[in-house]
């Protein structure tokens, strides 16, 4: 078969298919669905809740299922909040709704959408409701309906219920192309620390280290891995967790498995964790750190962990964008 007649992009008053055009958007976006940025598209229950929800603005690229649509992809926009009605359920029963992004083009092969009021200006594209889907859906490909279309939330209704609170949505976006910013820091103390409080604190010291968070940055991936850290005196045992300015992670344990004596055994620490960036930091100089604490010193409650200049840290941090 003969390749479409004019490529993206001849001058001269040459006419270019749709095709190629959403050739070209199906290449910007990578040949990835979503949601443009974090925030985009979200699906709220309306301030005072009712039997709507309300649709945020945003942008989203949307993968056409059409036939002949390979390779294509759609760009579309909302400029202004949207209010989407969402049908009470009955005492039969709850039920769940799918809030998408759905593009309904007449003019792709085996579309089932009629044209609009006005061929030049549409609409194309709406933010629909798919009633009555399978609890658990994620996706609208899940569906089997051949739209072109991506989801944004699940709305999971109770019996008897006219009203959406948020607790009834289920975000489902994705970001089409997060941005990602990643940095592996390494480094060792000057000297010997010690470590016997039973309060966290920066050990080592020296894994202390200022990091740039970028203005687009909604979640932070960070791993802490310490080696070469002692029990030294008696068995010690505690916990550690990751720090990224003001916002710490989890728990991690750490045992020595054992008492040491007067001897030093080699008690590595790894800590990791996913952070919610808050808005307030984006944009900032942080420090990243790892904390850790004391809570066992053993039976002599001499036992106390050491670092020394022998003693390598290993920041693994990852900035990235996701639905908020």
């Amino acid at each position: 078969m003969a390749f479409d007649p004019v490529p993206w992009f001849v001058g001269g008053g040459a006419e270019h298919s749709p095709e190629v055009a959403r050739m070209v958007a199906y290449t910007a976006f990578r040949g990835n669905e979503g949601t443009m940025g974090p925030a985009d598209l979200g699906v709220r229950a309306l301030a005072v809740p009712g039997t709507s929800v309300r649709v945020m603005p945003g942008a989203c690229s949307i993968l056409s299922r059409a036939t002949g649509g390979t390779y294509q992809a759609y760009a579309a926009r909302m400029p202004a909040e949207t209010v989407v009605p969402i049908a009470a359920t009955g005492s039969g029963g709850g039920r769940s709704d799918l809030v998408v992004a759905r593009v309904e083009d007449p003019f792709m092969p085996g579309e089932p959408w009629a044209e609009p009021p006005d061929v030049a200006a549409g609409p194309y594209v709406f933010a629909r409701v798919i009633s009555g889907v399978p609890s658990g859906t994620t996706s609208v490909a899940a569906l089997g309906l051949g739209y072109s279309a991506i989801a944004l939330a699940r709305i999971d209704l109770p019996a008897n219920t006219g009203t959406v609170t948020q607790a009834m949505i289920v975000d489902l976006r994705q970001v089409a192309n997060p941005r990602r910013d990643r940095s592996l820091i390494v480094s060792s103390p000057s000297g010997i620390t010690s470590l016997t409080t039973s309060t966290y604190v920066n050990f080592p010291d020296a894994a202390v280290k200022p990091v740039a968070v970028p203005s687009w940055a909604t979640h932070a991936r960070i791993v802490q891995n310490v080696a070469g850290t002692l029990a030294f005196g008696d068995k010690v045992n505690g916990a550690s967790r990751v720090k990224l300015g003001t916002v710490t992670g989890q728990d991690t344990n750490y045992d020595t498995n054992g008492a040491v004596g007067g001897d030093a055994l080699d008690r590595p620490l790894l800590t990791a964790d996913t952070l919610a960036i808050p808005s307030a930091m984006r944009g900032t100089t942080q420090n990243v750190s790892i904390q850790t604490r004391v809570t066992y010193r053993g039976a002599s409650g001499t036992g106390e962990l050491r670092a020394n200049t022998a003693t390598t840290i290993v920041t693994d941090v990852e900035f990235f964008e996701a639905p908020e």
